[in-house]
């Protein structure tokens, strides 16, 4: 905590004599506010013996009375760890404790989540001598300390039988501890033992053995105990699980690998079933998929070409001219630095949910010039070059254009009706 210093010619007030991080040195005059309340701090101290651990928060209060630094210390909140008890007792005033920790400040104080901590070696202490010295724990926070003891053994337990990944697992609070326990633990043994198998692959392999099938170490890498339900019918389990580590694929991956020849309307035969190379015949499909997408896309556009030439036309210096694929609108964002290139935009226009008009000089046909987007008889946006706005000649072009189009519009839609 810091501490004050009032001086002037004549006088010097030093609030404390004690060794401070910090003073505040002020003018003394006889205006000065001497006695105050200076400010309100918690502290934490971790103590461990053979058979007992602590955690001791201390409120430390610092006020000043004629100059004079004065602090009041009290003990808030205790917790005690032994004979496998965890005891927390806090502070209801002065004089008297009750069982269960008290709130420290509220929730918008600094020290509202975590006081400041004593730095006495308690790591070191904690893991050489105390209950908790023969886990092997290369870390610990003080939150981490009630979970870890009281599991304590079954921590060691995983750590005896050489089952890393399981002890990373507990000691992080991954699992349910409902489920993981000592009964449990001992039954299953033999699966965890000297390995780096995880509680997701125990889940596996019961997921497995509930239809009957035999689990294939090392298969939960690319495959859940909800996934089990997803493997392919007329493809063996064991088949399967071996194809995916060969593989080195997720059933995700494979499924999406399906799910894409259905699309595309390929038969699944077996040779399509189990591909030699589920990597290459993946993007294949992808390919595939997309070559059939920009067909479609290609399509619409020639469409929307044909069915809206109402839309192109020319006043003044100015055409107007619509895209006759997706690759125009591509060359058209790559070569004004605009986002109207982008997939969005292709699938919004092939779909005729927006409409993207090319404005060119007639000098010019084919450079690009600006871009507009016309949608519900209103011009969405005029982008020309890196977003560009236009300059009021062509705004007033751009604005004719539009009541042309929807002028032509409303004739259309008269003479559908009639």
């Amino acid at each position: 905590m810091p501490t004050y210093k009032w001086a002037n010619k004549q006088q010097t007030i030093i609030g404390s004599e004690r060794k401070h991080y910090y003073t505040h040195e002020k003018r003394l005059t006889k205006n000065s506010r001497l006695t105050f309340f200076d400010r309100k701090d918690h502290f934490q101290i971790i103590l461990s013996t053979r058979k007992r651990i602590e955690i001791q928060t201390y409120e430390i209060v610092s006020s000043f009375e004629s100059g004079k630094q004065k602090f009041h210390v009290q003990l808030m909140n205790l917790e005690q760890f032994s004979n496998n008890k965890h005891i927390k007792i806090g502070a209801v005033n002065d004089k008297y404790y009750q069982f269960g920790l008290i709130q420290l400040g509220t929730m918008f104080s600094i020290y509202y989540q975590r006081p400041s901590l004593y730095p006495n070696k308690w790591l070191d202490r904690l893991l050489a001598i105390s209950e908790l010295r023969y886990l092997t724990l290369h870390s610990v926070y003080v939150d981490d300390i009630a979970f870890i003891y009281k599991y304590r053994q079954r921590i060691e337990y995983a750590q005896r039988i050489n089952a890393p990944a399981l002890a990373k697992q507990i000691i992080e609070r991954k699992l349910d501890m409902r489920s993981i326990t000592m009964n449990w633990l001992k039954r299953n043994k033999v699966f965890f033992r000297n390995s780096q198998r995880t509680y997701q692959a125990y889940q596996v392999k019961q997921a497995l053995e509930s239809l009957g099938t035999k689990y294939i170490a090392g298969v939960e890498a690319f495959m859940g105990a909800d996934d089990v339900q997803k493997m392919p019918k007329g493809v063996k389990p064991i088949t399967f699980q071996n194809y995916l580590m060969k593989q080195q694929r997720t059933i995700g991956f494979y499924q999406d690998y399906i799910d894409m020849l259905n699309e595309i309307g390929i038969p699944i035969t077996p040779m399509k079933r189990l591909p030699k190379d589920l990597k290459r015949a993946h993007d294949k499909a992808v390919d595939t998929l997309n070559a059939m997408k920009r067909e479609i896309v290609r399509k619409e556009f020639a469409k929307r070409a044909n069915e809206e030439s109402f839309l192109e036309m020319t006043i003044k210096e100015v055409q107007f001219i619509l895209p006759r694929e997706a690759n125009d609108l591509i060359e058209e964002g790559k070569r004004l630095k605009h986002c109207v290139g982008g997939s969005s935009y292709i699938d919004q226009h092939a779909e005729g949910r927006t409409t993207i008009v090319f404005a060119r000089k007639t000098a010019e046909p084919d450079k690009p010039y600006y871009t507009i987007e016309y949608r519900d008889s209103r011009l969405i946006q005029v982008s020309g070059w890196d977003n560009k706005k236009p300059d009021e000649h062509l705004r007033e072009v751009v604005n004719h254009w539009l009541q042309i189009v929807n002028e032509r519009i409303k004739r259309k839609e008269k003479k559908y009706v009639a």
